[in-house]
């Protein structure tokens, strides 16, 4: 199970994973809208991801040539693009990410960096660990001791 992923950014649930060639097109592809939408003077934008189910936390910040940084909003594309790759990097059984931070540095040269095992999300409303599970079935095997705790508070809550 997985989100489409697509240009029009429009996420429906179809099943498709992501090979790793287009994995690489689409972490090429959010690089590039970074850039395109940086300031002129920009040297390295940071976005980080925290996502569970329907909720998701984020923060861009730009650092400028002359070493100075600015938290803003992320293009909107950006999200889209990040919710199609973490349906995209679901694997059967095993889940998918629960955070990401990607980098860019001028001229261009990214890096990324998955959170398999714990979201970083500071708060959540509802069950959103047992829905998150709904989206993407992890074995007994590949639930974390502390995701077991969360699934059996929402349960009791």
């Amino acid at each position: 199970m997985g989100k489409r992923y697509s240009d029009a950014g429009l996420l429906e649930l179809t099943g498709k994973q992501l090979d790793p060639a287009k994995q690489q097109e689409l972490l090429v592809k959010i690089g590039r809208k970074m850039v395109e939408e940086a300031p002129d003077n920009w040297a390295e934008i940071f976005y980080t991801r925290a996502s569970v189910a329907d909720q998701s936390f984020t923060t861009y910040t730009v650092k400028h040539q002359n070493g100075d940084t600015l938290e803003s909003s992320e293009p909107a594309e950006i999200n889209l693009l990040f919710e199609d790759l973490k349906a995209g990097l679901y694997r059967d059984g095993k889940g998918t990410w629960f955070s990401v931070r990607y980098s860019v540095t001028r001229p261009g040269r990214f890096s990324v960096k998955y959170n398999y095992e714990d979201p970083e999300i500071p708060t959540l409303t509802g069950p959103a660990f047992t829905n998150d599970l709904k989206y993407f079935p992890r074995n007994d095997e590949h639930i974390p001791a502390w995701l077991r705790q969360k699934l059996d508070g929402e349960a009791d809550g």
